[in-house]
């Protein structure tokens, strides 16, 4: 990567929990500056850590997503960055002006036309009148304000305000831009259209931290992630493989969803004449029903038959979170297909497990000539997990053979 254009070495922030702390504190490090000595490095009682030893480097160009929960200091990074906070540990070093984008619509001037504060916001980012002139109808096209341009900033609504503002904000190229929950306010087109103009402004080498809750909006412009909990980086690297962290963190990957839209209805079944009594994992981690992403999965399928049936293929399906059809298992692919007489048991080898992390339902039974003999809706919870140093992303880890071509 070219020279960093943010850097953070090893940064702490804390924080006073109330007004009387932190001045008794302010005056006790005062005292304590006067005669050469630097404040206490731990905790005092109404002291706690915001942000602690936070390392990473953006460059130019580079987008760096900020995610975590709520409270994590995620806003806080962003204000140290912009030189609102002054650290209590480590080092910030950055290339160039800030500009940061945190409230929408905080900055306008509500008895001043939407005309007027274009002028004025971009006098404020070293515009010139003629400048301005120029980028004024692009402006006001981004903004989608062409008619409104001309009334007073209080008669808009807030998606008007959060238009204009960010329209004058990003109308320029700008060496860092710090973002901070800035899309949150605006429908889905206009989101889609700022994330446009921001990596617009990548290709022009801006530098952007985002911070968002949207795992949309982060996927679409992040190049790489930082992942803060409890003010303490927990991870730096790639967008998809620092959301699996994250969900992991909050116990979301192990959750079972509500389905998106209606349950699926299982499949008409006329007969009853093979099912599945128990379905389980042979072995598994822990003696648990567990896997691992790339890993071998067995399965022991316990069934009953009324009737002999020499034919039947048994089929498997993987329901993922809110219950979507992730994956089917079908021995008729591979031309294996057993005869069913009274109870048995059959073993199910599946080499290499390409589901990624999470909780599935499976469910499923024989089927005959398209038929199904019987069904169970479900079977078994499994938890896949990943698959030890390797790090996948995505919904499915797939499998190849590679070599070397003379």
């Amino acid at each position: 990567m070219s020279q960093s254009v943010i850097l953070f070495e090893g940064v702490g922030k804390k924080f006073r929990r109330s007004l009387a702390s932190a001045a008794l504190y302010g005056l006790q490090d005062c005292a304590r500056a006067l005669v050469g000595r630097k404040p206490p490095e731990r905790l005092r009682e109404q002291e706690f850590w915001a942000l602690r030893d936070v390392s990473f480097a953006a460059g130019r160009g580079e987008c760096i997503g900020i995610i975590g929960p709520n409270g994590a200091g995620k806003s806080t990074l962003l204000k140290l960055v912009d030189r609102e906070y002054r650290p209590d540990t480590g080092r910030i070093a950055t290339r160039g002006a800030v500009k940061s984008l945190v409230r929408l619509g905080a900055g306008l001037q509500p008895l001043l036309t939407g005309r007027e504060n274009i002028y004025l916001k971009c006098a404020e980012l070293g515009l010139g009148k003629r400048e301005t002139d120029a980028v004024l109808d692009r402006i006001a096209g981004f903004a989608g304000l062409e008619k409104s341009l001309d009334a007073q900033v209080k008669h808009y609504s807030d998606g008007m305000y959060a238009r204009l503002e960010f329209s004058i904000a990003t109308c320029v190229p700008m060496d860092i831009l710090l973002i901070d929950e800035v899309l949150a306010v605006g429908d889905i087109a206009f989101q889609m259209r700022c994330l446009e103009r921001l990596d617009q402004l990548k290709r022009l080498g801006t530098t952007i931290l985002f911070v968002s809750h949207s795992e949309m909006n982060v996927r679409q412009i992040a190049d790489r992630c930082l992942l803060l909990f409890d003010g303490e980086a927990l991870a730096f690297g790639t967008t998809d493989v620092l959301f699996l962290k994250y969900y992991e963190s909050l116990g979301f990957v192990q959750r079972a969803l509500k389905p998106l839209g209606l349950a699926p209805e299982p499949p008409a079944v006329s007969s009853d004449v093979a099912s599945i009594a128990r379905l389980a994992v042979a072995g598994g981690i822990a003696g648990l029903p567990k896997a691992r992403t790339g890993g071998a999965l067995t399965l022991t399928v316990d069934y009953t038959a009324k009737a002999p049936v020499e034919r039947a293929a048994l089929v498997l399906e993987f329901r993922g979170a809110a219950d979507l059809l992730m994956a089917t298992l079908d021995s008729a692919l591979n031309g294996a297909v057993v005869a069913l007489a009274g109870r048995g048991r059959l073993r199910v080898v599946v080499p290499f497990l390409g589901l990624a992390a999470g909780v599935y339902r499976i469910a499923g039974g024989f089927r005959r000539d398209g038929a199904w003999l019987g069904y169970g809706p479900d079977l078994l919870r499994l938890t896949v997990e990943q698959g030890g140093d390797v790090e996948t992303s995505g919904l499915f880890a797939l499998r190849a053979d590679i070599e070397a071509l003379d």
